[in-house]
């Protein structure tokens, strides 16, 4: 077997917008920190319903991922168990 450290922690943001009485969920945006995905996160709660900044820790080569967890929210966002 051969070792290796391809352990990775991943950053992104998912906004959500409102269309009647749900939120819709846009594209979600990777960024290159958790620094960069707080403050993507905190810009977009000015335009947007809702958003949640996350990261999610694992291992690239065998596609093993924690679950995420969330670094920021602002506004209305859905039930965790939602996404």
């Amino acid at each position: 077997m051969v070792a290796h450290d391809d352990r990775v922690t991943m950053y992104g943001v998912q906004a959500f917008r409102k269309q009647g009485e749900r939120l819709v969920p846009d594209a979600p945006r990777i960024a290159p920190s958790e620094a960069a995905a707080v403050g993507m996160a905190r810009d977009l709660a000015h335009t947007r319903a809702g958003v949640i900044a996350w990261c999610r820790s694992g291992d690239r080569y065998l596609g093993e991922f924690d679950d995420p967890v969330i670094l920021a929210e602002h506004g209305e966002v859905p039930a965790r168990d939602a996404f």
